[in-house]
């Protein structure tokens, strides 16, 4: 189940249509990791090993990292998993 930050909270546009903010942090993450990936390895580089150095996750991160590493990018690519799932869309009801 996706987390959920603080609670939904309603708003009115200016055409008068509510509509429901909720906070999702794993889409968010999602966004800021393809704004991230656009910097370049280096960047990611930087990313990840800051948070080794805050957070220990030394030979865990390590095995992570190796493992995928040996992923093979032309089958990722051909099965389609080289791309994020297009973001959900919810259907809002009008009052």
């Amino acid at each position: 189940m996706p987390e959920r930050g603080p609670a939904a909270r309603a708003n009115a546009d200016r055409a008068g249509i509510w509509t429901r903010i909720v906070p999702d942090t794993r889409l968010r993450r999602r966004r800021q990791c393809e704004l991230i990936w656009r910097l370049g390895a280096r960047f990611f580089f930087e990313l990840i090993d800051e948070l080794d150095r805050r957070h220990g996750l030394g030979a865990d991160l390590d095995a992570r990292l190796a493992r995928y590493a040996r992923l093979d990018p032309e089958i990722l690519a051909a099965i389609g998993a080289n791309q994020f799932p297009p973001a959900p869309l919810h259907i809002v009801e009008g009052r």
